[in-house]
């Protein structure tokens, strides 16, 4: 069954590199990036050699950690690149788990990342060497271990975060669990800003490493320095440890694996019965439009409001309502909410410490954020390809569909931006900046969203359906995918990047810059997000055959 399914697999590799040209161009990519580090991974590797024993572990200790974090973390945010280990291909066949996974486990171990990173971690242990032949073979078992437990770990994190994001509980509790995260996480950002990240790395970074070598992820390391100073017994149960957490991560893939051939794809909305949002929303419109026509016969009714008005109101109001309740039950839109919540933590502890914790940085965050929320819309069309053919079939209302798409977007967005310009400014220490930062927000959010709501309808590409896995690619369109996200995010930072230009000004020369990013700001955003919604609805109307087909 192994040799089956690596012949599966590259079998699916060739047709997939005969359709989709992109794919070669990764994969030449991928070879040159290789070819190109390995120089520079074998001259550290030969520097380390010649270190003291604790100074080698706590250089191995973190750049492990490092790699550790990545390739758990990674694989949920760019997925789609290699599709061909899904289990879900082999549901249909009736095989069960046990015959199926040492052909997944080889082919996981078979992919550019893990040979290069097995040739970086074979490099590393050579630098433990010149400790002797026994030192040499016990960093090697460890890096092997180390290999094993990024791969793996890789696995379990997609498989498991996109099974936690099936029901609706367990989607409200990781949410509410990664806020809490967050929170729980500032004390540590105002150390980092009150002592530098200079005195961090001279005082708490060793025992940081101390602390790691004794988890799984940094026991291999410390069982390499075990061995070079003669500790031994050290050495054996750390390798048990690593072993055994391989085999607890090849345990949960498994169980992973074993869910999937078993429970097909869920597009239902539970057994439990909820009251309709969207058919609610337009009962409370049409109950406030008859208050009003009651109240000023006048001045509002059916004379002033023409039914065409009125079917757009309508239409803006459901189509909000219904990518509202996206928001805040699809996984697939959880998952963007998520991946917008870890960015400014991930762009605050690596980014700005960097950098030595300059004011531009930390400005440049909420900024950051607000454009990163904005050109994730271009994949609006996409993700509601469901509901499309009832857009289309309602008759030409293709900016009412767009704008109402926009505003649900921005009924969460508005305030985390918000909240990240005031946590930004309070972080910096310079309140005179405020109405410059602002601006730039509420600038970029809007140009962005102006620019993705037009590549949405000029490039759409076929995403993952409601109940599928939100990290996976559809076959054949994750080329389309790639070209839209690069197009797309190229427009957004050139449109967006003048409303930057008064919170420079503000920055390096005289805050009252501020104001005048203020007003040019949100007046560049709102101008932009009306511009591109109404032109999106022009296209959307014109191309809305074409569109049911790009994403069905």
């Amino acid at each position: 069954m192994v040799a089956t399914i690596l012949t599966l697999r590259l079998t699916t590799m060739v047709h997939q590199l005969r359709r989709e040209w992109w794919r070669a161009l990764v994969l030449i990519a991928g070879a040159i990036w290789i070819i190109a580090l390995l120089p520079s991974v074998a001259f550290a590797s030969k520097e380390l050699a010649f270190r003291a024993v604790d100074v080698r572990m706590d250089a191995y200790t973190a750049i492990v950690t490092v790699f550790m974090v990545g390739w758990a973390v990674v694989p949920i945010l760019v997925a789609g690149l290699d599709d061909s280990l899904d289990p879900s291909r082999f549901a249909s066949l009736g095989i069960g788990a046990r015959r199926i996974m040492p052909g997944l486990t080889v082919s996981a171990f078979l992919t550019i990342p893990a040979i290069f990173f097995l040739m970086t971690l074979f490099a590393f242990s050579t630098s433990w060497i010149l400790e002797g032949g026994d030192v040499f073979a016990v960093a090697l078992a460890g890096g092997m271990l180390s290999l094993a437990a990024m791969i793996l770990s890789a696995r379990v994190s997609v498989m498991w975060i996109a099974r936690l994001l099936q029901s609706r509980r367990s989607r409200e509790i990781a949410f509410i669990a990664t806020l809490i995260g967050i929170f729980l996480l500032a004390p540590l950002a105002s150390i980092v800003v009150a002592d530098g990240l200079e005195t961090i790395l001279e005082y708490d970074a060793t025992p940081i490493l101390d602390s790691i070598r004794l988890t799984p992820i940094g026991a291999p390391i410390g069982a390499a320095g075990a061995a070079a100073l003669g500790h031994w017994s050290a050495v054996w149960w750390r390798l048990a440890l690593s072993a055994g957490w391989v085999v607890l991560l090849w345990l949960a893939w498994r169980v992973n694996v074993e869910y999937v051939l078993v429970h097909p794809v869920s597009r239902g909305g539970g057994t439990k019965a909820r009251e309709d949002s969207m058919l609610a929303t337009a009962r409370r419109v049409e109950r406030r439009a008859a208050r009003r026509a009651q109240r000023w016969p006048r001045r509002e009714g059916p004379a002033m409001v023409g039914p065409q008005a009125m079917q757009a109101f309508r239409a803006v109001t459901a189509v909000r309502a219904r990518a509202v309740r996206y928001w805040f039950s699809d996984p697939r839109y959880l998952a963007a909410i998520l991946s917008v919540a870890v960015f400014p933590v991930l762009f605050f502890f690596l980014v700005y410490p960097a950098f030595g914790s300059p004011v531009a940085v930390i400005l440049a965050v909420p900024v950051m954020l607000a454009g990163t929320i904005g050109w994730g819309r271009h994949n609006d069309i996409a993700y509601d390809s469901t509901a499309l053919w009832i857009d289309v079939v309602a008759g030409k209302l293709g900016r009412a569909v767009m704008w109402g798409k926009a505003t649900a977007t921005m009924v969460w967005a508005v305030p985390i931006v918000i909240a990240g310009a005031v946590a930004a400014i309070a972080v910096s220490g310079r309140p005179g900046l405020t109405p410059g930062v602002i601006g730039a927000c509420f600038g970029v959010l809007g140009t962005s969203l102006g620019v993705s709501a037009v590549t949405s309808v000029v490039l759409p590409y076929r995403a993952p359906a409601p109940g599928e896995n939100p990290f996976s690619a559809q076959v054949g369109s994750v080329g389309a995918g790639l070209l839209a996200q690069l197009i797309s995010s190229m427009a957004a930072w050139i449109v967006a990047a003048p409303v930057v230009l008064p919170l420079v000004a503000a920055l390096l020369w005289n805050p009252a810059w501020g104001w005048v990013g203020l007003v040019t700001g949100t007046g560049t955003g709102f101008a932009a997000l009306v511009l591109g919604v109404r032109w999106a609805g022009s296209l959307y109307d014109r191309k809305s055959g074409r569109l049911v087909a790009a994403v069905s």
